[in-house]
């Protein structure tokens, strides 16, 4: 499955820095295993997609990442209380660095909180990020 994971490059990232596409794309690179926080539970599994939404200042998909486990619970922070892991994928985030999604092609243009990624718009997505075809991406499941 796919998700929309939107995130506000203004606000700051679990690990202190900024959640700028500029910085999700040095994280894919450097250390792209991270753990991304939820405000509600999800469907979420090992395999599926998570796109990376940028809500400012363009408004675009520029970031994806493999899902590696279910999400988690954790007490202590009451406003995003569910945990998982996923990696980003260093040349998929590249390509969709230079090559960004623009929220306005695809058909759900007010995406709110973690959202699945509409079947018509995943084909746009894959081939802005180089893996046409549903390529796996690296992790526990892929190759």
């Amino acid at each position: 499955m796919d998700w929309l994971f939107i995130v506000k490059p203004a606000d700051t990232a679990s690990d202190g820095g900024s959640s700028s596409k500029d910085r999700m794309l040095e994280l894919a690179e450097t250390a792209p295993r991270r753990e991304w926080c939820l405000s509600r539970w999800r469907r979420t599994a090992p395999g599926d997609r998570l796109w990376i939404y940028f809500a400012a200042p363009l408004r675009e998909i520029a970031a994806v990442a493999g899902i590696e486990g279910e999400p988690y619970e954790v007490s202590g922070d009451p406003r995003r209380p569910w945990r998982f892991t996923a990696t980003l994928d260093p040349a998929a985030t590249r390509r969709l660095h230079r090559d960004p999604v623009p929220l306005h092609a695809l058909s759900n243009r007010h995406p709110q909180g973690v959202t699945r990624v509409k079947e018509g718009d995943l084909g746009l997505l894959l081939e802005h990020a180089g893996l046409g075809g549903g390529d796996a991406l690296p992790g526990p499941q892929g190759p």
